[in-house]
């Protein structure tokens, strides 16, 4: 079994320079490009984009549950493990102890012919090789910790016995039965309505508290970042093209696609008025432009922009992927910088 060394004085995750292609015999892809980061235990990091920015390919990168197609480059180093070298036959014994994932729709990452009880028991005896009583003990004492109502009955239930919410406090408790130290949460509450999503974000932010993990939080919800962010990174094109405290986004974005995002979003102010939206549409991962992969939908877009992909710049704790000026971004973030949807 793979030992997880204890070192808490280094970031519990680093990941630097990772890419991430799909090949096939026709097409190479570029999904990923170039990401890095670092995560301290305890803190919560948040991936903010729109769809097919590459949110959750880098978050599955992490316990490498990407496909045979997919082609890695790069480091990620969780708890001192070289997760890109673990040998295959390895990776498991990570997957729950180390790195673990509450996936999008619980209905299709549930067993369907096995009860909830089950499947959480199976886990822990796999990894903690304790008898099936206490392993069942455990699950009923996670169910109650994610505030499932009439937890021991429903440790009989079916995931289709479940209603939404249910079920995802279901995944929630599966992915914590053995203590992670690193949780990944990939847009958990985007199938549920709005009263149980709260319900659901602010349970995973007190649980992210009382056990101490690390959480990677994937969304393209502004509202979600803001109830559960330590740190967000924006990703645009498989590039983070903005990263700061959770402040420094809402407050100052410095990229012309954060401010896009901030003003598409609808709020109790914008009552009677057109909605913002950014123009155009997401580029063609197999056709990138040759500079700002966002140029050609950015209103301060200029020929400089052209000339090869900015770096990220400004200080260590807030840092943009735009030529612009700092003060400029700020100055310009006040005002409605994207055309009014028709």
């Amino acid at each position: 079994m793979t030992s997880i060394p204890q070192n808490t004085s280094a970031p519990l995750a680093t990941v630097q320079d990772l890419s991430v292609r799909f090949i096939s015999r026709d097409m190479n892809v570029p999904v990923v490009n170039g990401v890095s980061f670092s995560l301290q235990q305890g803190e919560v990091l948040c991936l903010l984009g729109e769809s097919g920015s590459g949110k959750s390919v880098t978050m599955r990168s992490l316990m490498r549950l990407l496909p045979p197609t997919a082609q890695l480059g790069g480091r990620i180093e969780v708890g001192g493990i070289d997760v890109l070298n673990l040998p295959r036959n390895q990776l498991s014994r990570i997957r729950g102890p180390l790195i673990s994932m509450i996936f999008q729709e619980p209905l299709t990452a549930l067993d369907p012919v096995y009860t909830i009880g089950q499947q959480i028991s199976e886990t822990v005896r796999e990894h903690e090789g304790i008898s099936q009583a206490d392993a069942m003990r455990r699950a009923l004492e996670l169910l109650e910790l994610v505030q499932v109502p009439s937890a021991k009955r429903r440790l009989a239930a079916y995931p289709h016995e479940l209603s939404g919410g249910l079920r995802q406090r279901a995944m929630i408790a599966l992915a914590l039965s053995c203590r992670p130290k690193l949780l990944l949460a990939d847009e958990p509450t985007t199938a549920l309505d709005a009263t149980v999503q709260i319900q659901v974000l602010l349970l995973l932010r007190e649980l992210q508290r009382e056990l101490g993990m690390a959480t990677i939080f994937v969304t393209h919800d502004l509202g979600v970042a803001c109830e559960v962010a330590d740190q967000v990174a924006v990703m645009y094109a498989g590039r983070f093209v903005e990263t700061g405290s959770i402040t420094d986004i809402m407050d100052r974005p410095a990229h012309p696609y954060t401010q896009g995002l901030l003003n598409s979003t609808v709020s109790e102010s914008l009552r009677d008025q057109d909605l913002a939206s950014i123009p155009g549409a997401p580029p063609d991962l197999t056709a990138l432009p040759p500079g700002c992969t966002f140029a050609p939908r950015c209103p301060r877009h200029t020929p400089a922009c052209d000339i090869g992909v900015p770096p990220l710049l400004g200080n260590a704790g807030h840092q943009s992927r735009c030529i612009f000026p700092a003060d400029l971004a700020t100055r310009v973030a006040t005002e409605s910088v994207l055309s009014p949807a028709a």
